[in-house]
């Protein structure tokens, strides 16, 4: 019985056996080159039936397929320079950490979406777009660090409720819409970057979150009506000499403390209708 089996016409990985169905295997490497054939992707479903303590992929592996590793019981994972990951790769995997590869620049559609075990995510600088459901269904995801992240898209941590540190970078152009919701252990966060709207239900469902920072080198900065009237915000930090864009003044909580500095655009706006705390 072969190791791996692989379809030459495309180079792909299609099956991986064992002797021992679910004997749990300590580490297993794909290599780039196999008895004369050649792995450049590694296909849907390929660790069925497996237990891997490591899963090791060599350098010169191009992409793993969409769901190529759903629902597996791999629990740590060795990526290379150049990987590329599908749609829902991970998804429902017993994954319990990650470094991501310098050169990947999008995480895909629901690509760890209900890793139920997956405690922590570290990404290096070359991504850049968190796609939707990235990491929904994500509970025991405590912390999470990103460099220069531009885009967030929807759902991106919902449901992730021991999420305590996210960690978004310096470079935010867009966030979508329940980002947050069901991060119960989120108490602070801050944005920082060049967006200059915030969506209407961007922070909807963050029941936990009491202080929020929002720094951004924009122009300008639209705050939706009833944008923040879902959480528990007792704070929101303004930074940044933007103009804000404000339809009605329900766009905070009546109860809300809106720290700003002498001189900014916000605070001539901003500080007629709610309370102040001016910061050095």
């Amino acid at each position: 019985m072969e190791r791996f089996v692989i379809d030459q016409k495309t180079n792909t990985l299609v099956k991986c056996n064992h002797s021992m169905m679910w004997e749990r295997l300590d580490y297993l490497i794909i290599p780039h080159q196999y008895k004369g054939m050649q792995i450049d992707r590694i296909g849907p479903h390929c660790f069925d039936h497996l237990m891997i303590n490591l899963l090791c992929i060599e350098e010169g592996v191009e992409y793993l397929e969409d769901e190529a590793c759903e629902n597996s019981h791999i629990y740590n994972v060795k990526l290379p320079r150049g990987l590329k990951i599908g749609k829902r790769c991970f998804a429902g995997s017993q994954l319990e950490d990650i470094l991501l590869p310098r050169s990947l620049h999008i995480i895909k559609e629901g690509t760890f979406s209900n890793c139920k075990n997956l405690k922590s995510i570290w990404a290096q600088r070359g991504l850049n777009t968190i796609s939707y459901d990235a990491f929904n269904g994500c509970e025991s995801l405590k912390e999470a660090h990103f460099h220069i992240l531009k885009n967030v898209r929807d759902r991106a941590f919902t449901g992730c409720s021991s999420l305590e540190t996210l960690n978004l970078g310096y470079q935010i152009k867009e966030l979508g819409n329940h980002l947050f919701n069901g991060c119960d252990s989120l108490k602070s966060l801050e944005i920082q970057g060049n967006f200059d709207k915030l969506e209407k239900y961007t922070f909807a469902g963050a029941d936990a979150l009491e202080s929020l920072s929002l720094w951004t080198h924009a122009d300008s900065l639209y705050f939706p009506p009833d944008g923040f009237q879902d959480t528990c915000l007792k704070e929101i930090s303004l930074i940044g000499d933007f103009e804000p864009i404000v339809e009605k003044r329900c766009c905070f909580p009546e109860d809300i403390v809106l720290k700003m500095s002498y001189g900014q655009k916000a605070l001539e706006i901003l500080g007629y209708y709610f309370d102040v705390d001016i910061v050095a």
